[in-house]
């Protein structure tokens, strides 16, 4: 068990708020996303069976402040902007008969891809719209609705939208080898459906409704025979994102056609709670895990629950890395890779292909719902995690996006380019830093969550408040909340106590306060708030360390939650080296490095310099650098030591 993990369970959740709707746009839009509507829930015939026990604030209440996060939504707004819908819909028009004489995209995009389409006509949507919502970025969602509105030209009319014919289908159904085209139909589906549940574009609704019954006229005619061969081939979320149509449309046929996408080759070892992860693509079936939870917020059906949280718990706590990342390209066979090995060993997985950047989004979209079932730190300790060391530090200064985290040493992070490669981790790259808001804070009736440290604010209007957190968090080890109350408001407020603090102090206006810890992992301060008040939040950090599973010896150091990289110098990397259209290699001039020999005396091996977030070897003949993984861009580095421990 990996040691965030070794600490108290909570209880919290996410459920659905309402979105304020942009002019011109159909009011009937109410939720933030499709994740828990529980107004829908009380008002439209009960969609939601299961209501959660916190909620997230909509992203048009949650606003980045000047630091890292803000950074990186402002360097993935740029990239989104650069690329012309003309360039995004050429396939799309192609396919539908439709002239087109632009330049096409290339890689995943190229005409010929077999999953072109998955980032135009999807994680494209779907980050416009989570950015509009996140910044008020009007211009972009009127780029977005315009791309809609093109879409829609390229739809037949039997329902079936898709960058390539429907013929793909046929040989899908016939067992010939095609490249997952439900995988594609699932982001189009998600990236329309999104338009409408945070930009309130009810054509985007219509488009998904009409692509949601093709498929489900497609499937219903196979046999369970049939279908289980079909479901060999990866098919994306097609569950999550049939459930989340349900949610939103009250219609009970699209929650059929989410529960007839159940992968029971996949689900029932996890509803016995048995790890038969081994030999499974990693990033394949999360999003499939993502839906099993999907289904039992719709239905209650406690089988879904238990799968879901079963995977939660075998991926973050025996099929991780250090940094929470999972799946390496370690081939069990000559046919696979990506995926996931024996439970507890990662010692042959230390690799240039390691932690796919999509298994990393969709592992804390995941978390997510499970705290908001039952608020947990431990669930915001994982999400933490993932955020500061394998979402941040996976985008360039350009915007630029990876697919892999290398963790062999000596090796280096690459990056894909604007219009020429497109990966599944592109993607969700996009989407990710258009919604880096979105776990900041949550709420119930009686208080707020303050989950994650970074310089944001949250407005909860109902209670006629806004909460400011002020900190250059992970360089500086406290954050500060200031209250912006209209009136005198009585609220709980929980500040996450992470499992790598040394120990929470707090102040209230300049006074040491001494706060109730729940047995969630959170500390509680119950008071009537009034303007001005201002919580101080001291965050101590200390050095720990984690050994790889399956090599006791291999041994990461963490400051925090931050993964320490030390740093092994540029030697022959060049720029064709770093970027590159097609799947990364990581080929080219490469002298050979081995892990570096630590001797390690009563455990202590690394100390701090002058400067901000720098460490250096203690003790070692020869001293190394080390810095945050994040922080490491065109260089080479080690995140695993050989550590020999010495009394």
């Amino acid at each position: 068990m990996n040691d965030f993990t070794r600490r108290r369970f909570v209880q919290s959740a996410t459920a659905m708020a309402g979105v304020a709707l942009l002019p011109g746009h159909d009011m009937r839009a109410l939720a933030q996303d499709p994740v828990v509507d529980t107004e829908r829930a009380a008002n439209h015939m009960g969609y939601e069976a299961v209501s959660w026990k916190a909620r997230p604030f909509p992203l048009r209440q949650t606003r980045l402040l000047y630091g890292p996060l803000r950074e990186a939504q402002e360097r993935n707004r740029v990239y989104l902007y650069m690329l012309p819908n003309d360039r995004l819909l050429h396939s799309f028009r192609l396919t539908a008969g439709r002239p087109s004489t632009v330049q096409p995209l290339g890689g995943w995009e190229a005409p010929d891809g077999e999953l072109r389409g998955h980032f135009t006509g999807g994680h494209y949507l779907s980050a416009c719209a989570m950015m509009a919502a996140s910044t008020g970025d009007e211009p972009l969602r009127q780029k977005a609705d315009a791309l809609v509105d093109e879409l829609s030209k390229c739809q037949r009319s039997d329902g079936y939208l898709g960058a390539y014919p429907a013929s793909f289908y046929d040989r899908l159904r016939s067992n010939q080898r095609v490249w997952a085209p439900f995988y594609t139909y699932h982001k189009i589906m998600a990236g329309l459906l999104d338009m409408y549940v945070y930009c309130g574009n009810t054509q985007a609704l219509g488009m998904c409704v009409r692509m949601a019954d093709w498929a489900a006229k497609w499937v219903e005619p196979l046999s369970a025979e049939e279908w289980a061969k079909i479901q060999l081939v990866e098919h994306g979320g097609m569950n999550e994102v049939s459930f989340n149509l349900y949610a939103v449309t009250g219609e009970r046929r699209f929650r059929d056609l989410g529960f007839r996408f159940e992968h029971k080759l996949f689900f029932d070892p996890l509803a016995a709670g048995v790890d038969k992860l081994s030999g499974h693509h990693s990033n394949t079936n999360i999003p499939k895990a993502i839906g099993a939870a999907r289904g039992y917020e719709v239905s209650n059906d406690q089988r879904y629950r238990t799968i879901a949280s079963n995977f939660w718990h075998m991926v973050a706590e025996h099929h991780a890395y250090c940094t929470g990342g999972t799946g390496a390209t370690v081939p069990l066979s000559t046919d696979d890779a990506e995926g996931w090995h024996t439970a507890d060993n990662l010692a042959n997985q230390l690799v240039p292909a390691a932690e796919e950047c999509c298994c990393s989004y969709n592992m804390m979209k995941l978390s997510r719902h499970l705290f908001g079932w039952g608020p947990d730190a431990r669930y915001m300790d994982y999400y933490e995690r993932l955020l500061w060391n394998l979402r941040l530090g996976t985008q360039d200064e350009h915007g630029m996006l990876m697919y892999y985290v290398p963790m062999q040493p000596g090796y280096w992070k690459t990056f894909g380019t604007a219009f020429d490669s497109f990966w599944c981790c592109t993607g969700s790259g996009v989407e990710e830093y258009a919604k880096l808001g979105d776990s900041l804070y949550f709420h119930d009736d009686k208080g707020i969550y303050v989950n994650q440290f970074a310089a944001s604010e949250v407005e909860w209007p109902e209670k006629g408040l806004r909460l400011t957190q002020h900190t250059q968090f992970p360089a500086e080890e406290s954050t500060t909340l200031l209250i912006h109350a209209v009136r005198p408001v009585r609220l709980i407020l929980r500040v996450r106590v992470p499992y790598w603090c040394a120990g929470v102090s707090m102040r209230v206006n300049d006074k040491p306060e001494k706060a109730v810890m729940g047995d969630n992992g959170y500390v509680e301060l119950d008071r009537v708030w009034q303007q001005g008040d201002r919580i101080e939040v001291a965050l101590p950090m200390r050095f720990h360390s984690t050994s790889l599973p399956g090599n006791s010896t291999a041994q990461a150091m963490m400051y925090g939650p931050l993964v320490l990289a030390g740093t092994m110098g540029q030697d022959a990397l060049t720029t064709d080296m770093i970027y590159g259209p097609t799947t990364p290699s990581h080929t080219g001039k490469f002298t050979d490095a081995v892990m570096p020999r630590i001797e390690a005396v009563n455990g202590a091996w690394v100390e701090k310099t002058a400067d901000p977030l720098r460490f250096r070897t203690a003790g070692q003949l020869q001293t190394l650098q080390l810095k945050p993984l994040y922080q490491i861009m065109d260089e080479r580095y080690t995140v695993y030591w050989q550590v020999n421990a010495k009394a």
